[in-house]
Protein backbone atom coordinates (compact mmCIF):
# COMPACT_ATOMS: atom_id res chain seq x y z
CA UNK A 1 0.00 0.00 0.00
CA UNK A 2 3.13 2.39 0.70
CA UNK A 3 4.29 2.21 -3.05
CA UNK A 4 0.84 3.21 -3.98
CA UNK A 5 1.15 6.35 -2.51
CA UNK A 6 2.63 8.53 -5.35
CA UNK A 7 6.08 10.43 -3.53
CA UNK A 8 9.28 9.70 -4.10
CA UNK A 9 11.06 7.44 -1.59
CA UNK A 10 14.32 6.88 -2.01
CA UNK A 11 14.25 3.88 0.48
CA UNK A 12 11.72 1.38 2.30
CA UNK A 13 12.73 -1.13 4.94
CA UNK A 14 10.54 -3.17 7.25
CA UNK A 15 11.95 -5.27 9.85
CA UNK A 16 12.36 -7.03 12.94
CA UNK A 17 15.46 -6.08 15.77
CA UNK A 18 18.06 -8.36 15.72
CA UNK A 19 18.48 -8.34 19.38
CA UNK A 20 14.94 -7.36 20.55
CA UNK A 21 16.55 -7.07 24.42
CA UNK A 22 17.84 -3.72 23.61
CA UNK A 23 14.28 -2.41 21.90
CA UNK A 24 12.40 -1.35 25.19
CA UNK A 25 9.57 -3.85 23.76
CA UNK A 26 9.58 -2.58 20.30
CA UNK A 27 9.60 -5.14 17.73
CA UNK A 28 8.99 -3.65 14.06
CA UNK A 29 10.52 -0.93 12.33
CA UNK A 30 9.14 0.95 9.09
CA UNK A 31 12.28 3.09 7.63
CA UNK A 32 11.88 5.59 4.98
CA UNK A 33 13.95 7.64 3.22
CA UNK A 34 12.70 10.93 1.17
CA UNK A 35 15.04 13.38 -1.27
CA UNK A 36 13.07 16.29 0.13
CA UNK A 37 11.40 17.36 3.12
CA UNK A 38 8.54 18.63 0.48
CA UNK A 39 8.32 15.30 -0.23
CA UNK A 40 7.87 14.00 3.34
CA UNK A 41 5.19 16.50 3.97
CA UNK A 42 3.75 15.47 0.99
CA UNK A 43 3.41 11.48 1.99
CA UNK A 44 2.18 12.46 5.63
CA UNK A 45 -0.63 14.39 4.06
CA UNK A 46 -1.09 11.69 1.44
CA UNK A 47 -4.67 10.13 1.82
CA UNK A 48 -3.57 6.67 0.95
CA UNK A 49 -1.09 7.68 3.88
CA UNK A 50 -3.84 8.66 6.71
CA UNK A 51 -5.73 5.52 5.62
CA UNK A 52 -2.45 3.13 6.52
CA UNK A 53 -2.74 5.20 9.78
CA UNK A 54 -6.65 4.43 10.57
CA UNK A 55 -6.10 0.98 9.95
CA UNK A 56 -2.36 -0.06 10.99
CA UNK A 57 -2.19 2.79 13.80
CA UNK A 58 -3.72 3.30 17.48
CA UNK A 59 -5.70 1.30 18.45
CA UNK A 60 -3.80 -1.26 16.70
CA UNK A 61 -0.40 -0.58 17.59
CA UNK A 62 -0.54 -0.22 21.45
CA UNK A 63 2.48 2.22 21.62
CA UNK A 64 4.32 3.89 18.70
CA UNK A 65 7.48 6.15 18.40
CA UNK A 66 7.80 8.76 15.29
CA UNK A 67 10.74 10.34 14.71
CA UNK A 68 12.06 12.64 11.53
CA UNK A 69 15.85 12.57 11.12
CA UNK A 70 17.42 15.02 8.67
CA UNK A 71 20.42 13.45 6.93
CA UNK A 72 22.07 15.84 5.29
CA UNK A 73 24.48 16.27 7.51
CA UNK A 74 28.51 14.72 6.75
CA UNK A 75 28.90 11.32 7.54
CA UNK A 76 30.13 10.70 10.71
CA UNK A 77 33.97 8.80 11.43
CA UNK A 78 32.34 6.52 14.06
Amino acid sequence: MIAAIPVPKQDVRVGAPINAATTRGYDIILSMQFERVEDFKAYLAHPKHLELLKRYGPPLLREMISYQVDGTAPKSRL
